[in-house]
């Protein structure tokens, strides 16, 4: 069934971009959760397609009108987006530009007497306010701990540096919680549908392990380079234990800024 877009993803790589895009609006629900867990159309669905087209649920289409459907599509869903949506390319040239500033920032600011007075002025106060910034921020999470190296050079000890961008990413985590809880009382009859499917998979995992939920939100915030509101949020809508949630991701930020930290300390050991 999938032989001839196989096929042509080989001959014609120039593709790949519109065909990946082509499976992911395909991909059918739950694929997840069955094998082969990609997100490919499924047979049924692709053989419903060929039926309505050709008249044969069995038929090969011609490659000239495969590259076409592809193009087609892809066009389509390009102008589709809302307007204002971010291009790839910025996005790709706005993520370059944080790695490079984050060398940068690492590598030579430190250089700088005048910087490394500004940030050991602004003290474990500033850092703080600085990390509940980065763990709120949706838009461009910018994890403080990528600056460890420059933090050092400004005289912040390790322990006290970890923990306390630690606390104020937990602290920006708990302004998410409280966003979905307003966002629950505020307009919780206009997202029934949003809740009911939540409760749907939160429930699935509660029916396995009680504290299934938690132990994957430590995994997210722990592992993840991604904001943590992405979880944070829906468990405040479905009144997930403030207490719980708060502890789960402050352990799981403990974890993932000490990584951060580390990896960021070795490459630019490596780099010099």
């Amino acid at each position: 069934m999938l032989r001839p877009f196989l096929l042509l993803a080989l001959r014609r790589p120039g593709l790949w971009p519109a065909m990946l895009s082509a499976a992911w609006a395909f991909r059918p629900r739950g694929w997840y959760r069955k094998p082969p867990f990609l997100p490919l159309p499924s047979r049924e669905y692709m053989r419903w397609r060929l039926e309505t087209a050709y008249g044969d649920p069995d038929a090969v289409p011609p490659r000239d009108e495969l590259v076409r459907f592809i193009t087609w599509s892809a066009e389509m869903r390009r102008r589709m987006k809302p307007a204002g949506a971010v291009p790839l390319w910025a996005k790709v040239l706005a993520l370059a530009a944080l790695v490079a500033f984050t060398v940068w920032a690492n590598v030579r600011a430190a250089d700088f007497e005048a910087v490394r007075e500004t940030v050991a002025g602004a003290g474990y106060t500033g850092l703080f306010l600085a990390s509940v910034v980065s763990g709120f921020n949706l838009v461009a999470p910018i994890p403080i701990a990528l600056f460890y190296p420059l933090l050092m050079e400004s005289g912040f000890d390790p322990f006290p540096t970890l923990v306390t961008i630690a606390a104020g990413m937990t602290g920006g985590d708990f302004l998410g919680y409280i966003l979905g809880n307003a966002t629950r009382d505020l307009a919780g009859h206009r997202l029934v549908g949003v809740r009911v499917r939540l409760e749907r998979l939160l429930g699935a995992m509660r029916s396995r392990h009680q504290l299934l939920p938690y132990g994957l939100l430590f995994l997210y915030a722990a592992f993840a380079p991604i904001p943590n509101e992405l979880v944070v949020i829906p468990l405040a809508f479905l009144r997930y234990s403030l207490p719980g949630v708060m502890i789960t991701v402050l352990c799981g930020n403990v974890i993932f800024n000490s990584l951060v930290a580390s990896g960021v300390t070795w490459v630019l050991g490596w780099w010099a």
